[in-house]
């Protein structure tokens, strides 16, 4: 390879220095076999999911670190299981890399996942790697756990239920407004980092499964008029929204001035944000706490029996078509 390393295998070995040597008794087999093995949980179930993040689709190496994109990758893949209410166990990650694609990149990339994956006690336990004609991919599946009767999905919420979603919305999409419209580097603003450097709600996701305060989630990934949609849609239910009830990113004046859309388009169409939206029957509505570990709670409107999704915004009310990101519009 053209990459800095000398084979292959240098490169599988470095990835495994970097990601560290698990030390959870309930893994068999590590990275360096034909597939790695771990002990299931005696009444739990196993959560998978995957996704990938293309260049030039997903970030752009104009303004993304390595660390960023690495970050980024198992945030994502954190973020779905956040929304079932699971425990995070173990990641896989497939790479291709173009002849250009240096060994400090590489290093760079696995250091940044590595970070988020230590604070999720997430181990790393394989993969692949291969060359790419044009561009990055990167591809991350993550197994999890959750207690069968403590797993939420998108399926079982009900008319009459309250809506509520996690932290504040729209600041990922700020964002990439901000640094895809700017021609210099620009410092790295709380904003900025909502894009580059998501933080997946585990801890909330958990705890609203545990005391079985939700009837249904979904994380936020591509918009709240795109995933509401996909909530309703599952659970055969519409939705009533309060704009005023939506916590906008705070964005200083200085950069909002910089912006072609007003921070609601954001809230309700910007991608990214990975927050959690999700559905709570009104006899539980009062235990739904403030904050969860020091992370905001907005009720933010209900479901409704008649399907469709409703915006309300001051006295009047329209209709709230899905508006965020589609790979295939």
């Amino acid at each position: 390879m053209r990459s800095g390393f000398s084979s292959e295998a240098q490169m599988i070995r470095e990835i495994q220095r970097i990601t560290g040597h698990a030390k959870d008794r309930r893994l068999v087999l590590p990275i360096g076999d034909d597939a790695a093995a771990f002990r299931t949980q005696p009444g739990r179930l196993i959560l998978v999911s995957t996704d990938a993040l293309v260049e030039g689709i997903h970030f752009d190496l104009t303004y993304c670190s390595p660390e960023d994109v690495g970050w980024k990758a198992l945030a994502v893949n954190l973020s779905d299981i956040a929304a079932m209410g699971g425990t995070p166990l173990y990641a896989t990650t497939s790479i291709a890399l173009t002849r250009k694609t240096s060994a400090d990149f590489v290093g760079r990339l696995y250091r940044g996942l590595a970070s988020i994956a230590r604070q999720h006690a997430v181990t790393v336990i394989g993969g692949d790697t291969c060359r790419s004609p044009q561009g990055i991919f990167l591809d991350v599946t993550i197994i999890g756990e959750v207690e069968p009767t403590h797993m939420l999905t998108r399926h079982r919420a009900r008319p009459g239920d309250m809506l509520y979603v996690t932290g504040e919305l729209g600041g990922s999409s700020v964002g990439l407004e901000l640094l895809s419209r700017s021609s210099r580097k620009i410092p790295r603003s709380a904003t900025i980092r909502r894009h580059l450097r998501p933080q997946p709600r585990c801890v909330a996701g958990r705890f609203l499964a545990e005391r079985k305060l939700a009837s249904a989630m979904i994380d936020l990934s591509d918009g709240l008029s795109t995933d509401l949609a996909r909530l309703c849609e599952q659970s055969g239910v519409g939705a009533l929204v309060e704009a005023s009830q939506l916590p906008l990113a705070k964005i200083p004046g200085r950069q909002r001035q910089l912006l072609p859309n007003p921070l609601l388009h954001y809230a309700l169409h910007g991608g990214e944000d990975y927050e959690l939206l999700f559905a709570v029957p009104p006899r539980f509505s009062q235990r739904v706490p403030g904050q969860i570990d020091g992370l905001r709670v907005h009720r933010i409107g209900c479901l409704t029996r008649a399907t469709g999704i409703w915006l309300l915004d001051g006295q009047e009310k329209h209709r709230l078509n899905p508006g965020g990101f589609d790979h295939f519009a």
